[in-house]
């Protein structure tokens, strides 16, 4: 497989851009996603231009996804969860109400 493919498409996103790509959530909930639904897939599927490849080989060699990040997927979705709970905490406790 050729893994040239990810740095072709990567290379498209202007570089002030790339850090705002991985710092998005929905990043990484898409990439999560992705791989959790197809990514056990054992299929032959075709891709023009290449010979036939199961899901999974098409996955990591054409879209650059890897099974290697799919817990620290997780943990990042579980630190957002927990993050915006404990801001949710604090600012209520904080948050003035008016008394009559």
């Amino acid at each position: 497989m050729n893994n040239n493919n990810v740095a072709m498409w990567m290379q498209l996103i202007p570089i002030w851009w790339r850090w705002v790509y991985w710092a998005n959530p929905a990043a990484w909930t898409v990439y999560g996603l992705m791989f959790s639904q197809l990514g056990d897939r054992t299929e032959l599927i075709r891709v023009p231009g290449q010979p036939d490849q199961t899901v999974r080989e098409f996955l990591e060699g054409y879209l650059g996804l890897e099974n290697r990040y799919f817990n620290l997927v997780t943990c990042l979705h579980l630190a957002i969860i927990a993050l915006f709970a404990f801001l949710f905490f604090i600012f209520i406790k904080h948050l003035k109400f008016q008394r009559r």
